[in-house]
């Protein structure tokens, strides 16, 4: 797997410091401004790259760094990456790692102790810089702030938020508008019932070459664009066999995790 480097704006191979186990420290908000969509965005990063790098059967552990912030406050960050189907940080801030997720604009505290880096030529870990989202609707200030408050009036489900955010390379800002989210559930709800009726039928082996582009645009830079546009494309395929347009839609979502069979079994009454 290779990520750019934000320090060096290199192409870099992902190389832990331990055979066969990733530490990766994703850094989030700043002094004195509540967590926001960024944060969440952040998370997310390190979610896909969790996933991507099991599938190839790297073991992964994460922490999360930011500032000094209420633990309510942190309560509520994580609550809402739960909704968004991201594996919450296993650690509190354990220093720095292998790799370096940083959110935009992020600013915690640095903790003293460097020891454990993995270092590179400029004796620090690489780094992912996650680009800025704005969002079609002001967060909800009247009590504790929370990221997903911004989208609260646009309707969407958690991951159809998950899949909007997909929509632009991690590096880059990405803005959330209610058309852009609207479309996301439509896309959503458009796979689910082909994964629901292709589920009816014998299963077969997966499209390798669909999940070959899939899984080469996550290990790319943590592009899903591929695997998008297979699912996309599969969608819309309907003389190809159900039974392995189930299986390809099935692997793929082990990263996207859109929770696209979510709906098989299910009869309408």
């Amino acid at each position: 797997m290779r990520i750019t480097d934000a320090r060096t704006g290199r192409s870099t191979e992902i190389r832990p410091r331990r055979a066969g186990l990733l530490r990766v420290r994703t850094l989030v908000g700043r002094p004195g401004h509540p967590f926001d969509l960024g944060d969440l965005r952040a998370l997310l990063v390190t979610d896909l790259l969790l996933r991507a790098a099991e599938i190839r059967h790297l073991q992964v552990t994460t922490s999360l760094g930011h500032p000094a912030t209420a633990p309510q406050e942190v309560k509520l960050l994580r609550r809402d990456a739960g909704l968004l189907g991201i594996h919450p940080p296993a650690d509190e801030d354990t220093g720095p790692g292998d790799l370096e997720v940083r959110a935009h604009r992020a600013q915690p505290a640095e903790p003293p102790d460097t020891s454990a880096v993995a270092p590179d030529a400029a004796g620090q870990p690489p780094r992912i810089e996650v680009g800025s989202v704005t969002a079609p609707f002001p967060p909800d200030v009247s009590g504790l702030p929370s990221p997903l408050a911004a989208l609260s009036l646009a309707g969407p489900e958690p991951l159809a938020v998950r899949l909007a955010l997909f929509a632009a390379p991690h590096h880059a800002p990405v803005e959330l508008t209610a058309e852009s989210l609207a479309e996301a559930q439509a896309t959503l709800h458009r796979w689910r019932r082909v994964v629901a009726e292709a589920a009816r039928t014998v299963s077969r082996p997966p499209f390798a070459d669909a999940v070959q582009r899939a899984f080469d645009g996550f290990a790319d830079d943590l592009d899903p664009a591929p695997a998008l546009r297979v699912l996309d494309e599969l969608s819309t395929r309907p003389e190809l066999p159900t039974g392995a347009v189930f299986e390809t839609f099935v692997r793929v979502d082990q990263v996207l995790a859109l929770e696209l069979s979510r709906d098989v079994g299910w009869s309408p009454r």
